[in-house]
């Protein structure tokens, strides 16, 4: 993957596969599409591999980019109860406006809100996109009987599990996912033309392919912003 195990994810051109390359349709504009490819396909294989199906109750756990986009995939899905796990006000107030029950873990341990909200039983589906030990832990913790939890945020730190309580009992499963599927793309984009996946524009900042700019942008990653994604494009501005 161009940006991750090769250089030149800061490019104007790149020269890739014809494989590789998808046509964006014209209902999809560039930082839309842009968005896509990243987050939002992402989200989309973390839910395909932990097999959602309509009706059951989904929780996610960091509600950034990803998070956002697996709100509106997991509608997409038909699921039932979406709590978007976080500590950032804005974010949850954010949640909340889109359809999913907000859960702040600064009030309280997220798997005993989650349990309170649906009468014990827990999650079917867990997403854990930030990549911290507790909210890895977390995500299995919540997990109802035959629930599957999709470990997407990237990190080398480990985390603790009680195996009979959290996995044997509940013949619950820790899925690993790693980015997503060429052939996923195809679905991805239907359901943007459609209309069921839609990241607003007021929540994307455009920046130009300039050092300054990019590397102020990668500096800010470390705190909380009104932006939910940033997209780089040659000529645009701040």
């Amino acid at each position: 993957m161009i940006g991750k195990h090769l250089d030149g994810g800061y490019a104007e051109f790149a020269l890739i596969p014809a494989r590789s390359l998808f046509v964006l349709p014209d209902e999809i504009a560039f930082v839309q599409g842009a968005v896509m490819m990243c987050s939002s396909a992402t989200s989309l294989h973390a839910l395909r591999k932990a097999r959602l199906q309509k009706g059951e109750s989904v929780a996610i756990f960091g509600f950034g980019g990803l998070g956002f986009s697996a709100l509106s995939l997991a509608k997409a899905f038909g699921a039932g109860s979406v709590f978007a796990v976080d500590i950032h006000p804005g974010k949850l107030h954010l949640a909340a406006e889109w359809g999913a029950i907000p859960i702040n873990a600064r009030n309280g341990d997220p798997v005993e809100q989650i349990r309170d909200a649906t009468q014990g039983r827990g999650a079917d589906v867990a997403l854990e996109l930030i990549g911290k030990p507790e909210t890895m832990d977390a995500a299995v913790r919540c997990l109802a009987r035959f629930g599957r939890a999709a470990l997407v945020g990237l990190t080398r730190a480990s985390f603790s599990v009680a195996p009979y309580e959290n996995v044997i009992n509940k013949e619950a499963e820790i899925i690993g996912v790693s980015d997503h599927l060429a052939s996923e793309i195809p679905l991805l984009l239907e359901w943007a033309r459609a209309g069921q996946l839609r990241i607003p524009d007021a929540l994307i900042r455009t920046i130009s392919l300039d050092a300054g700019q990019i590397n102020q942008a990668l500096d800010g990653l470390e705190k909380v912003s009104d932006y939910i994604r940033t997209v780089i494009r040659p000529g645009a501005g701040l």
